[in-house]
């Protein structure tokens, strides 16, 4: 994904991945996963972003030092002159049960990420993030893009 954004503007966005239909019985053991972000700010690169999986996956998403079994990560960046003032109240909403997380801020671009276990998991915890997270930046209704409800 390209970002580039003009001054005073924002954006959040974000996106979830899942390594295999699980409630089917699919475990993803060999591919590619290729996932690339760069954001720009007034055409000046803020923040760039990569995933390259490749090769024997069930290594890589069974290994603690990578995916730790994880079956399912997401990832949101809100992009904005007041991403760092929204630290705190990221750290207060991404706290959830069943799912490792965190975010940190760097300059003007805030990252949280998500892995768990189970997809449904991880998506209910990255769902309620979100549409918190969306109230009290944008002041908008605390709900999901449109999308994730097909």
């Amino acid at each position: 994904s390209f970002i580039n954004l003009t001054s005073g503007a924002r954006i959040m966005a974000g996106e979830m991945l899942v390594f295999g239909r699980h409630a089917r019985g699919e475990r993803l053991t060999r591919g590619l996963v290729r996932d690339a972000w760069e954001v720009r700010y007034d055409n000046r690169l803020l923040w760039a972003d990569a995933l390259h999986l490749d090769g024997n996956l069930r290594i890589i998403l069974e290994n603690p030092a990578c995916f730790n079994g994880s079956r399912a990560c997401a990832m949101m960046i809100y992009v904005a002159e007041d991403a760092p003032l929204r630290l705190d109240l990221a750290r207060d909403l991404i706290a959830a049960e069943g799912v490792l997380s965190g975010v940190t801020s760097i300059g003007k671009v805030l990252v949280a990420r998500w892995l768990g276990r189970e997809a449904s998991a991880l998506r209910c915890a990255y769902g309620k993030f979100w549409a918190s997270f969306r109230k009290a930046v944008a002041d908008l209704p605390p709900m999901l893009p449109r999308i994730w409800h097909v």
